[in-house]
């Protein structure tokens, strides 16, 4: 695999010695200081000049697979992507986003992957402190919907009632159940929940507390 890295900072140099399955990677940063930096560090070739540029790029890019634009301007990783992509034949772009709210931008100009440090670790502690017992699998893209996954408490109205049967709170539903043994199935109408039961649920956000009080305290 062939990797080109647009910004040679200090993400890009804990990225590249975590990268075990690039055969390649080349590092483009218009800063001569810091694209030389790299020169000795794991990587193939270090290019000096604008990674958002043409005719830098349509070097670098030569039989890339990927691209990932790291630097701290989002314009810059957004034009790059888009050239790469676009116009070099590169099939998989990421691209670093500075300001959360140009994530949506990003991906509606068809970057494949956008990516927040805020957002993630936003999303890292939101998972970790929300509930004891309950923690948020996923957040649904342009939803106020998310996925959580918990063990049904005993002492939850829940046990030994059907789907049918139970009234769920504002439409929350079962996806996916685990029983003690690990086996999983997709429940249907006449499935019966039990104690210890591992499920996984949408629901939306604002319902989370309810759905942890009747469900797993």
């Amino acid at each position: 695999m062939k990797i080109v890295i647009v910004g040679a900072g200090k993400l890009a140099y804990y990225l590249i010695h975590e990268l075990e399955q690039a055969d390649e990677i080349v590092v483009i940063d218009k800063d001569y200081d810091a694209a030389m930096r790299f020169a000795d560090n794991q990587v193939s070739e270090v290019i000096h000049g604008d990674g958002s540029s043409y005719p830098v790029l349509s070097e670098a890019c030569k039989d890339a697979d990927m691209i990932v634009a790291l630097t701290n301007e989002d314009e810059t990783n957004l034009l790059a992507c888009q050239i790469a992509k676009n116009h070099l034949g590169v099939s998989k772009t990421i691209a670093r986003v500075n300001n959360p709210k140009n994530r949506d931008i990003m991906e509606h100009f068809g970057i494949d992957r956008a990516f927040s440090g805020t957002q993630i670790l936003a999303s890292m502690i939101e998972q970790e402190i929300d509930f004891d017992g309950l923690r948020i699998v996923h957040r649904i893209k342009n939803s106020d919907h998310v996925l959580i996954e918990f063990v049904l408490s005993k002492n939850s109205d829940a046990c030994e009632k059907s789907m049918m049967q139970y009234k769920f709170i504002h439409g929350a539903r079962v996806v996916v159940m685990a029983g003690e043994d690990g086996g999983t199935i997709t429940p249907v109408g006449d499935t019966v929940m039990h104690a210890g039961n591992q499920i996984m649920m949408v629901c939306a956000r604002k319902d989370i507390e309810a759905i942890w009080k009747a469900m797993v305290q």
